[in-house]
């Protein structure tokens, strides 16, 4: 971890560093959403809160990452057991001999 690491992000650099990623943005359907993946597994799935900004997202992510990587666990707030959301993709396929 660089020197010049915001505490707040910690987390988050040493992830990265060791060849994982994280995803804020769209993730259909989930407009606001933030996923971290340590490069094998899915770590976090967050959903962001009505006015949230984005950098508190991020903090949050940052606490989810250590959460999951302390505990062994997922941190979803995306799949919970208790939604009964269920969502369904539409493909939409295009002929492209006719494009």
């Amino acid at each position: 971890m660089s020197k010049t690491t915001h505490a707040a992000l910690a987390h988050i650099e040493v992830l990265i560093d060791a060849g994982g990623q994280i995803m804020p943005g769209a993730v259909q359907p989930i407009v606001g959403a933030a996923v971290a993946h340590d490069g094998k597994k899915t770590l976090v799935m967050l959903k962001r809160r009505s006015a949230e900004p984005v950098s508190i997202l991020l903090e949050r992510l940052n606490a989810a990452i250590e959460t999951a990587l302390r505990t062994g666990t997922r941190v979803d707030e995306i799949n919970t057991p208790s939604s009964d959301v269920r969502y369904s993709y539409k493909w939409r396929f295009v002929n492209v001999a006719s494009a």
